[in-house]
């Protein structure tokens, strides 16, 4: 039996919007990579120790600069589940209190973008 001329373009909006869907939620899939710039009160060298010890534990995180004179602190996060700049600023403080440090820490700037290709 042969779909009616109404059902077909009901059936082909159907499947473009499944299919659009699918997409959309593949995309959503990827993680972010987040750039964290930080100052941190009395930042020093045992604290950048523990911080560089908790940094290695993941490929994803690394620590792309420290300034133990003036206490800013350049974080990178490769492909973490962030939607926004408060889920990553929470992503960050999660990592420097498992280092143990927890006060005098001023957000300088934060920046996520969707992981993708053609990124350098």
């Amino acid at each position: 039996m042969m779909a009616s001329n109404r059902t077909l373009p009901i059936l082909l909006a159907l499947f473009l919007t499944v299919t659009s869907i699918a997409a959309t939620s593949k995309a959503t899939a990827q993680g972010n990579d987040v750039q964290v710039v930080l100052s941190i009160a009395g930042f020093d060298q045992e604290a950048y120790t523990r911080l560089s010890i908790e940094v290695g534990r993941t490929s994803s995180t690394t620590l792309e600069y420290a300034c133990l004179w003036t206490g800013v602190l350049v974080l990178k996060f490769t492909d973490v589940s962030v939607a926004d700049r408060a889920d990553a600023m929470t992503y960050t403080r999660r990592l420097l209190q498992s280092a143990g440090i927890e006060k005098g820490i001023e957000f300088l700037h934060v920046h996520a973008e969707p992981r993708g290709s053609g990124k350098c």
